[in-house]
């Protein structure tokens, strides 16, 4: 269908002349008590709010502001600051609001641009600023003059000034007129439900365009705004505000709607409509809320602050969540047109194109800037009409349904923060400040897919200089989220074979140094110190773990250890659960370490109510979130069965084995977890009963032993009611042999694990058992997080990986004619202690890993047997490098894929650099990899893999089970299902030698004898 673009004119239903200050008076005159703002324990009415904006109007004009000028507001958030704004506007001026905390250097730079004559501030921030400066005299209570009347402002004229990031080095003053802030908020026809009923918090960043949509959704609509003096909202300060003043809507930006999700969800109970966006939102956060939610009102919001708040909405659903392609940014808002434009030319629907908008919410232009604007915002020929435009940069594509979906940018601009930074402009400014030959600012991604910060990678005027003391020089000249997290100093900037500037190269230089200062820039002194008291030691360990450290000292300062403030939310937001009383936000900005934050707690009094409660699911990994997703859409499939048997070598007491497996249980809590969807995708730890065994009839043979435990293993397992595991055993006749099995849903389970629960389960049936509970599931996800927040910029690295496996052929399979068997099978090929050392001795020599030459080997053989020399190969990887992960049970991989073209030839050089890539990349989410490949291989059947081949290393042979005096061999059952048609294992065995096992479905069981062959002679394999 033909996408509609927007909202016509003749939909206006308001006058052109209608202004922001007037629509406020109108209503003060009609509800003249009701309460507009609540500022701690002080509620100012609408009448009392527009008199002290009068009163303020008439001052400022007596000072000499008056139409057509920009004044600096620098004033706190709070009433002040709102009667202020209505004052300026009033005397028929613009605001651009300010943050009071940035650095000197930076207001400068910002009052140059912005070419303001007056800047309203407290006495204390006056000097040095440039513009003449108005201090408010207590506006609030003063009475303006008898008929006083604000100055005749209308619609097209300039309202508010939004303070950007620029890619010349300096940044952008953007300039709005009232009827793009007017146009969104007019009842009946506004993207949300704001009424006079609605309040709402003031709390987003002044210089942002968030501040706006927070507060003139509220005065524009006759609601009441409930003003936040922490630095953002907390989710405590929600639950005491919806508890306090009947909070019921909230806007918070992508960062900290995931903070809430994560770290306390209930505190969204009670508010009907919550509004995010500012950046690409994370789908497995939106699905929590919703599900916990389904009820309340969520809202995406698009919007470049050119366009003045919002361009598009979506009221989010929850099939959104479900497509695989993200969130949509839904449809234009009120007197907003949206074109999607190929150059000039409007692109059809499907195809992407550059988001352009136009309409009333369009700004004036840059100030003191006509090229630029003349360049962003051009006239185009558009559907007949001659239209004025705003050229956004980013890539969308409307669907079928006329929604829009965005795709990405178009240059190196991201969101941080909620702040839009051109990393072009940190670069010029750091060049400037520390005096450096070139720097180049590199995005980093955080966990939950934003962007955390920047990394600068700077080339010294003289070679040797490290660079001390550089993050110190940069945060008293930089604004807060400009500041890079670190400053590395480099010989020379690397380049790509195309030329480009190398971000991958350059953020592998911060391996091993994750949330650690440059050289010559250490964190406070106090490392060496004594930790100090359990407070302190509570509050160093809170800080440790959202900073994804095994500890932090107790002096360290937190924003030098890499600390952003949205970390700090996290860390305040788990110390409020954990302590039952509010952790502020500001204590810790302000304090910077763990002993200040305990101190400032120690002196602060407690409340006496409103305690939070702790508990709560566990946020999954993507592997886990994915296993759970089958799960639910088919319970009864065993793809995620892990099973093993063991062949006992005499009768098995059932009654100790039946102690080991409580043993086992009480040990891992993995295993004692439901995994459900509600009401967040989580781990809900527990106590569930361990299972018992299940004691079946003697079989004839080990073979028919085997057989049947496993068919018994295969029943399904019920995770969302914390069913995870089973036992089975079976008595062999002749012989007095027991054949034991296991099954472990992959939820909870992988590889690695084996080994663990052998051991267990043996130490617990000798009657040894010493070893004390482990907790994994928190952990898990903990070291996740940290992992994420290591990389480098995840959305960059993503387009890399689509751009390297877009269009990967498929392998050309073929079924083995004579059979017709529905499920998995394989074959196996076994490669002597001898060629298995030449083959560690290649590995060795050559400076490699032994997978990388396994890797080779295969992809040779699976070249020779298909005829195909270009296909994709899915590794599965370990994640347990963190110290104690060894010790538990649980599921620890992720997956990558590894594109090898000219495979026939391949060595063992030239399959190490696809390992390297792929394995820089083990922590990209492998669902959004296959999510965004989905995208862009649409002729690829859904459901079906888009890789034909797994390839996967075990670094342990299967475990035996220790009895003590009885020995159980492990013995590996066929699987019962496969994500690929093809799985190629490799096993080390008891001799040493090599075990190769080729795992197929019956689409590729007419090549599998022949791979399996191809596979052991590319080895060294010889007979």
């Amino acid at each position: 269908m033909e996408p509609d673009r927007g909202w016509n004119d003749t939909q206006r239903p308001y006058p052109d002349g209608q202004s922001v200050h007037g629509i406020v008076a109108r209503i003060a005159r009609d509800r003249p008590g009701a309460v507009a703002l609540i500022d701690g324990d002080e509620r100012i009415t609408y009448a009392e709010l527009d008199r002290a904006a009068d009163a303020c109007a008439h001052r400022l004009a007596a000072f000499g502001v008056g139409r057509g000028q920009v004044v600096a507001v620098l004033l706190p958030r709070g009433a002040e600051l709102v009667v202020t704004i209505l004052g300026v506007l009033k005397a028929g001026a613009a605001y651009a609001l300010l943050e009071t905390e940035w650095p000197r250097a930076r207001l400068r730079d910002v009052l140059a641009e912005l070419g303001a004559e007056v800047a309203v501030c407290d006495s204390g921030r006056a000097d040095g600023l440039g513009p003449r400066v108005w201090t408010p005299p207590g506006c609030r209570t003063a009475e303006p003059p008898e008929g006083f009347t604000p100055a005749g402002t209308g619609g097209a004229d300039p309202c508010c000034v939004f303070v950007t990031s620029g890619t010349t080095g300096r940044p952008k003053a953007v300039l709005s007129p009232h009827r793009a802030t007017v146009r969104l908020f007019r009842r009946g026809l506004s993207f949300g439900d704001f009424t006079s009923r609605t309040v709402k918090p003031l709390a987003a960043p002044l210089p942002w365009d968030g501040f706006t949509l927070e507060l003139w959704s509220v005065l524009l609509t006759g609601g009441t705004s409930v003003v936040v003096r922490e630095p953002y909202l907390t989710p405590d300060a929600l639950r005491r505000m919806v508890r306090d003043h009947g909070v019921c809507d909230v806007f918070l930006s992508s960062g900290l709607f995931n903070l809430f999700v994560d770290e306390d969800i209930e505190a969204f109970a009670g508010v009907a409509q919550v509004m995010t966006g500012g950046d690409r939102l994370s789908v497995p956060h939106v699905r929590a809320f919703l599900d916990r939610f389904p009820d309340s009102v969520l809202i995406n919001g698009y919007g470049p602050v050119e366009s003045t708040v919002v361009a598009a909405t979506r009221r989010i659903v929850r099939a959104d969540c479900d497509s695989g392609a993200g969130v949509p940014i839904g449809r234009p808002a009120p007197d907003t047109r949206v074109h999607v434009l190929d150059g000039d030319r409007l692109c059809e629907v499907g195809e992407p194109g550059e988001l352009c908008v136009s309409g009333d919410g369009l700004a004036l232009g840059y100030l003191g800037d006509p090229e630029a604007t003349a360049r962003r915002f051009p006239v185009l020929e558009l559907d007949g009409k001659a239209t004025r435009v705003y050229r956004t940069g980013d890539l969308a594509r409307w669907d079928e349904d006329g929604v829009l979906h965005f795709l990405g940018r178009l240059d190196r601009q991201v969101k941080i923060r909620g702040h839009r930074v051109e990393p072009a402009e940190v670069e010029r400014q750091i060049e400037r400040v520390l005096k450096v030959r070139r720097c180049v600012a590199v995005p980093r991604r955080a966990a939950d897919g934003g962007y955390r910060g920047l990394a600068a990678f700077c080339v010294p005027e003289q070679g040797g200089d490290r660079l001390a003391g550089a993050l110190s020089a940069l945060r008293g000249v930089l604004a807060p989220y400009h500041v890079p997290e670190a400053v590395i100093a480099v010989d020379t900037i690397p380049q790509t074979s195309r030329g480009k500037v190398d971000e991958t190269a350059l953020l592998a230089l911060l391996d091993g140094a994750e949330g650690t200062p440059p050289a010559g820039e250490a964190p406070a002194a106090g490392a060496a110190e004594d930790p100090g008291d359990d407070l302190t030691l509570l509050v160093a360990r809170v800080c440790a773990d959202v900073l994804g450290r095994d500890e932090v000292p107790s002096g360290a300062d937190f924003v030098a250890l890499g600390g952003t403030s949205l970390d700090a939310g996290r860390v305040c937001a788990r110390l409020t659960s954990e302590l039952g009383r509010p952790v502020p936000v500001s204590l810790l900005l302000r304090e910077r370490s763990a002993r200040g934050l305990a101190d400032s707690l120690r002196v602060t009094p407690a409340p006496a109510s409103g305690a939070v409660d702790d508990g709560g699911p566990v946020p999954l990994t993507p592997v886990q979130r994915d296993f759970l997703a089958k799960h639910g859409s088919a319970p009864d499939d065993r793809m995620a069965h892990c099973t093993g048997v063991w062949v006992v070598d005499g009768p098995v007491d059932i009654a100790a084995l039946d102690r080991a497996a409580a043993y086992v249980h009480d040990r891992h809590e993995a295993l004692r977890a439901a995994y459900r969807d509600t009401p967040v995708p989580g781990a809900v730890p527990g106590n569930t009963p361990a299972p018992r065994t299940a004691l079946l009839p003697g079989a004839a043979s080990e073979e028919e032993a085997v057989r049947e435990v496993h068919r018994e293993l295969l029943r399904p397992l019920e995770i969302t009611r914390g069913e995870i595991w089973r036992l089975a055993a079976t008595p062999i006749a002749g012989g007095g042999a027991t054949a034991i099995g296991y099954v472990v849903h992959h939820i909870a389970f992988d590889g690695w694990s084996e080994t663990v629960l052998a051991r267990d389960l043996g130490e617990g049936y000798r009657g040894v058992a010493e070893r004390g509970r482990t907790s994994s599931l928190a952990r898990t996800r903990a070291l996740w997080d940290a992992h994420r927040a290591a990389l480098p910029a995840v959305e960059p690295l993503l387009q890399e990986l689509v751009d390297e496996l877009r269009d990967t052929p498929e392998l050309p399979l073929r079924p083995a004619p004579e059979t017709n068997r529905r499920g998995p099978s394989r074959v196996v090929r076994s490669l002597s202690r001898e060629a298995a050392a030449a083959l560690r001795d290649e590995a060795a020599r050559s400076g490699r890993t032994l997978f990388t030459v396994l890797m080779a080997g295969y992809a040779r053989a699976v070249a020779a047997v298909t005829g195909q020399d270009d296909f994709g190969v899915v590794v599965p990887v370990a994640q347990r490098l963190d110290a104690g992960m060894e010790d538990v049970i649980g599921c620890h991989v992720n997956m990558v894929c590894i594109r090898v073209r000219e495979a026939l030839g391949i060595t063992t050089d030239g399959a190490a650099p696809l390992v390297r890539r792929a394995l820089a990349a083990q922590h990209v989410g492998f669902d959004l990899l296959i999510g965004r490949l989905r995208e862009v291989m649409p002729s690829r059947t859904p459901g079906t893999p888009l890789f034909q081949t797994n390839f996967v290393v075990q670094g342990d042979a299967a475990p035996g089970l220790d009895l003590g005096p009885l020995r159980g061999r492990p013995v590996r059952p066929p699987y019962a299902g496969l994500t690929t048609p093809l799985q190629t294992e490799v096993w080390p065995d008891e001799e040493g030698g090599l075990r190769l096992v080729v795992n197929f479905l019956p689409a590729a069981g007419g090549l599998v004898e022949e791979l399996a062959d191809a596979f052991w002679q590319n080895l060294g394999g010889k007979g």
